[in-house]
C-alpha cells in the first residue's frame, strides 16, 4: 500500500447539482477530460438523468425528480489494476448497509453490481476506471438508487425506497449525504483494511450464495449454487460439484 493519506477525504464536500443531463458519469468524465482540477470526493447530483448507462452498454431508467443518480470522483491510487473489483465491492457494501439501516430489509448485492431487496431490485452501480501504469489514476463511480419512484412500467423486478417502506416524500439531497458519508467510511476502511477484507465482506452480503439457484449459461438452464466473487470480479458457481467461473455476461441468474 502506498503512502496515499486520504484520511481528509469528504465525499460530496464539492457537489454539483444539475436539473437535467444526460448521464452524470458522461458528465464528470468531460470535467476530467477538459483538465478542470477537481478534488478527490467531488460529486454529480443531478434531478433528471435521461439517458443514464448500466453495466456492458445497458441502460437505466430513472423517472425525473424522484431518484437518486449520481457520480463521485475518487482517486484510489493505493490499489493495483488487479484489485479493482474491490473499489466495486465497497461501493456496494455501502449502497447495502445504508439500505438495511433504511428499510430494516434483507438487502444483497447481485453480482456483480446490482442491489437488490428481496427479488427486486433497488440500485444500480456503474464505475468507470482510468489507468495510470499498473495503478488507477481515477474513478468515476456512477449510482443510480430509486427512492421517490412507485410505477416501473413493465419492469417488473425493479422496487424504490418509497415501494418499500410506504413513504413517498423522502428529500434526495438530503438522502444524498448520508449515502456519500456512508461511502466514505467505506471507502476509508478499503484504505486501511485492503481489499481482501472488502471482498470477504462483499461475499457476505452476496445474492443466492450458498443456495441452490437457476441460471441460464450459453442458452441453457442450469441449476448451481453460487460460492462466491474473487478479487478478479468472476462469480463462481458449482455445478454437480464443478465449480465455473464466469465473466460479466456469460451467467444470468433466473428470477422468478
Amino acid at each position: 500500500m502506498q503512502n496515499n493519506n486520504i484520511s481528509g477525504l469528504i465525499i460530496g464536500q464539492n457537489t454539483i447539482y444539475l436539473d437535467k443531463v444526460a448521464s452524470t458519469n458522461d458528465y464528470l468524465r468531460e470535467l476530467l477530460s477538459n483538465f478542470k482540477p477537481l478534488a478527490e470526493g467531488t460529486a454529480i447530483l443531478a434531478e433528471d438523468q435521461f439517458q443514464g448507462k448500466g453495466q456492458r452498454g445497458s441502460t437505466w431508467t430513472s423517472e425525473a425528480g424522484k431518484n437518486l443518480t449520481t457520480s463521485i470522483l475518487l482517486k484510489p491510487h493505493f490499489i493495483s489494476i488487479e484489485q479493482q473489483f474491490a473499489l466495486s465491492a465497497t461501493i456496494a457494501i455501502a449502497i447495502v448497509k445504508w439500505l438495511r439501516n433504511k428499510t430494516n430489509q434483507p438487502v444483497h448485492v447481485k453480482w456483480p453490481n446490482d442491489i437488490y431487496i428481496g427479488t427486486k431490485k433497488i440500485a444500480g452501480i456503474l464505475i468507470e476506471n482510468k489507468l495510470k501504469g499498473s495503478k488507477i489514476d481515477a474513478s468515476i463511480i456512477g449510482i443510480g438508487l430509486n427512492i421517490n419512484q412507485l410505477n416501473f412500467g413493465d419492469a417488473t423486478t425493479m422496487t424504490s425506497l418509497a415501494c418499500i417502506t410506504g413513504k413517498q416524500d423522502y428529500i434526495i439531497k438530503t438522502l444524498a449525504i448520508e449515502l456519500f458519508n456512508q461511502i466514505q467510511q467505506e471507502y476509508l476502511h478499503l484504505y486501511t483494511q485492503g481489499y481482501q477484507t472488502q471482498l470477504d465482506r462483499y461475499n457476505d452480503f452476496l445474492f443466492w450464495k450458498g443456495q441452490e439457484k437457476q441460471f441460464l449459461v450459453s442458452g441453457v438452464k442450469k441449476t448451481g449454487i453460487i460460492q462466491g466473487v474473487e478479487i478478479d470480479g468472476k462469480l463462481q458457481v458449482s455445478f454437480d460439484s464443478n465449480t465455473q467461473k464466469f465473466d460479466i455476461k456469460e451467467i444470468t441468474h433466473l428470477i422468478t
